[in-house]
């Protein structure tokens, strides 16, 4: 035996038949991922670098712009907390004193 299938092909004529051939198309199920897989043989290979760098950039454009958003959030929060928090407590003291004021006033002066 020289190692050759002497049955092979099993069909004389057709080249590169596989099981996937012998399916009907109906009964074939396609991923999502395999249709745009397949959608690579209609483009040249210059379209689909061009949108591959396209998507690239969009996506490192889009999480740059993230981090810079969530960057410029905690800077403005943490800034606008640290100067206005004591304002607030102040106030918020002036608040009571004054009302303590005003009940001490009462009580003198309802007697």
């Amino acid at each position: 035996s020289s190692g050759i299938n002497a049955e092979w092909p099993l069909r004389p004529g057709i080249e590169d038949v596989d099981d996937l051939d012998l399916i009907p198309d109906e009964e074939l199920e396609e991923t999502y991922l395999e249709r745009i897989i397949g959608l690579r043989e209609m483009f040249p290979r210059s379209a689909r670098t061009g949108g591959a760098f396209m998507a690239n950039t969009t996506k490192t454009s889009s999480l740059w712009l993230y981090h810079f958003i969530k960057s410029a959030i905690w800077i403005t929060t943490t800034s606008a907390i640290i100067m206005a928090l004591p304002v607030a407590i102040e106030i918020t003291q002036i608040q009571a004193a004054d009302d303590m004021k005003k009940v001490r006033q009462e009580k003198l002066f309802a007697k």
